[in-house]
């Protein structure tokens, strides 16, 4: 246990050991999964009844479904709260709809609760009610009943470690993320929440997938975050190798702009982008790039637009940004092989905050976009 007990009258220190990652590189003996162009998407949706969001991810993501997060129906539901079951010192105000951790001065207890039960290795510890994501069991449930032909991989997602710990903050205003007791509880319960969803998902026999949703990465290196890049590293990568594990691809979304090399020198397997804001700054880093791809790296390129500019966005415009984006790539030598296989397309963030009709038409232009590019690259 990581609980040292100090010399008299000390009470209990708390220890924080950094998880002895051992080195990683994407070699798989078989690769798990081509991209191929296949569509998944972020996970929240604007509906409130769970049946229409599953139909909708099931019609529109025949290939890569993901379960939806649905934070207009309970606040419970919200990128922040849905994967905090399970945290010590953790607050949460429906009337108020405020979240924050309130720690006391004698954590022990509820510390060492929570780490017998991670040293346990069992996910079944740490799951994700229906209460926090009723998408997620509509979801499976429906994969089970109507499972379409085409399904090729599941994709899962949790909110990263850095942006849940950069948001959630003490009594006094503090972010989680300048306490390094919590900030690794945080790591340690995700990993778990991650893993849960992995276990859920092994019945269906295919590729699983879990992304880590990231949007705090956009202010580093601002003024407003004091972020280092070790610790992100290290945080990253200890939820990565725990999704290694278990046989599954591990990704990133980040919806802004960020360090886009510092996340390639990660273990992440798939980043996912905004690349109707962004697709020049990520373009810019063009041996960067190539060398993510060649190493099994796939980019998720999140080209159809979440914000306002969803209701001039047409089919026509997209395609001609992808295969824009192609063949800049190919100019810098990259293969074009290579980049389809290791491409998926995307919404450019999630759709939860969008007008209903709006999100419906960020995924119908989503799917359609896979459709044509599938058709013109000759993909089968």
């Amino acid at each position: 246990m990581p609980l040292k007990k100090e010399g008299k009258g000390g009470g209990y220190k708390f220890i924080v050991f950094s998880s002895l990652l051992s080195i990683y590189t994407f070699s798989w003996s078989k690769k798990l999964f081509n991209g191929n162009f296949s569509a998944t998407a972020i996970g929240s949706y604007p509906h409130n009844n769970v049946e229409d969001a599953c139909n909708l991810i099931l019609r529109t993501l025949p290939e890569v479904p993901c379960w939806p997060q649905l934070p207009e129906r309970d606040m419970r539901e919200e990128m922040l709260v849905q994967y905090t079951e399970g945290l010590p010192f953790l607050k949460i105000d429906q009337k108020k709809k405020s979240v924050y951790i309130d720690m006391p001065e004698d954590s022990t207890d509820e510390l060492e609760k929570f780490y017998y039960k991670f040293l346990s290795e069992d996910p079944g510890l740490f799951p994700i009610s229906d209460n926090h994501a009723l998408g997620f069991s509509n979801m499976v449930n429906l994969l089970k009943e109507k499972r379409p032909e085409s399904l090729r991989a599941i994709k899962g997602q949790i909110v990263g470690p850095i942006t849940l710990a950069g948001s959630l903050k003490s009594p006094e205003q503090i972010a989680v993320l300048h306490n390094p007791v919590l900030f690794d509880v945080i790591v340690k319960l995700l990993t778990m929440k991650a893993c849960w969803q992995l276990d859920q998902y092994s019945e269906f026999g295919l590729p699983r997938i879990i992304f880590l949703d990231e949007p705090y990465l956009s202010s580093y290196g601002s003024a407003f975050a004091s972020l280092k890049k070790e610790q992100i590293v290290e945080s990253l990568n200890e939820i990565f190798l725990a999704i290694h594990n278990r046989d599954s691809l591990s990704g990133i979304h980040c919806c802004g702009n960020t360090d886009w090399t510092m996340l390639m020198e990660t273990q992440v397997d798939i980043i996912n982008f905004d690349a109707f804001g962004y697709m020049d700054t990520m373009l810019i880093y063009k041996n960067e790039v190539r060398a993510f791809l060649e190493r099994g790296g796939i980019l998720a390129w999140g080209i159809v637009p979440t914000t306002d500019s969803i209701k001039e966005a047409t089919i026509d415009d997209l395609m001609g940004k992808m295969v824009s984006a192609v063949d800049t790539l190919t100019g810098f030598g990259i293969d074009r092989k290579l980049i389809i296989e290791n491409s998926l397309i995307t919404p450019s963030c999630g759709t939860g905050t969008m007008p209903l009709e709006e999100a419906e038409k960020a995924m119908t232009l989503t799917h359609q976009l896979t459709v044509q590019l599938k058709d013109k690259y000759n993909i089968t």
